[in-house]
């Protein structure tokens, strides 16, 4: 199974996948604080409950823009399913070209959301986030990101 991790700066919402198949998912406060130990048994309590074992874990997702927690949260779910994240950012092996100025600094939560948007729907796209910032992100079909907005959210 695959959890992934949407470590976002209010929120992380954690999505269990079996397949292409959404199993179970969970959002949990951001919260800098918290020890790699609370992450890990946060996880796992999510996990049990959901009727899964952490050990059915075989690999993990991430996308963060709260660097202040992203380390924690990763030596944690590594500590209870024995996988390491795999973080995707700017720097990642993408399927997608970054068609912007800058490309260094779009964030991995409008990467993975564009990247969701050409795989799901191969024609040009608008993507909307609405989360503690909102993001207008235009992608074309082709998987061309040719940037958007970040606006209060």
């Amino acid at each position: 199974m695959l959890l992934t991790l949407d470590i976002g700066n209010t929120e992380i919402t954690a999505g269990l996948f079996d397949a292409d198949a959404l199993q179970a998912h969970w959002r949990l406060t951001t919260n800098p604080g918290r020890t790699p130990d609370e992450w890990g048994s946060a996880m796992s309590g999510f996990l049990i409950q959901a009727g899964h074992s952490p050990n059915e874990i075989r690999a993990v997702c991430l996308a963060s823009v709260a660097p202040a927690v992203t380390q924690g949260v990763v030596e944690g779910v590594a500590r209870s399913t024995g996988c390491i994240g795999v973080a995707v950012d700017p720097r990642s092996p993408l399927p997608i070209q970054l068609d912007v100025d800058e490309p260094l600094s779009v964030g991995a939560d409008r990467i993975v959301n564009v990247l969701a948007a050409v795989e799901l729907y191969r024609r040009d796209t608008i993507v909307v986030d609405f989360g503690t910032a909102t993001t207008f992100d235009c992608v074309t079909a082709d998987g061309r990101f040719l940037g958007g907005v970040i606006m209060p959210g």
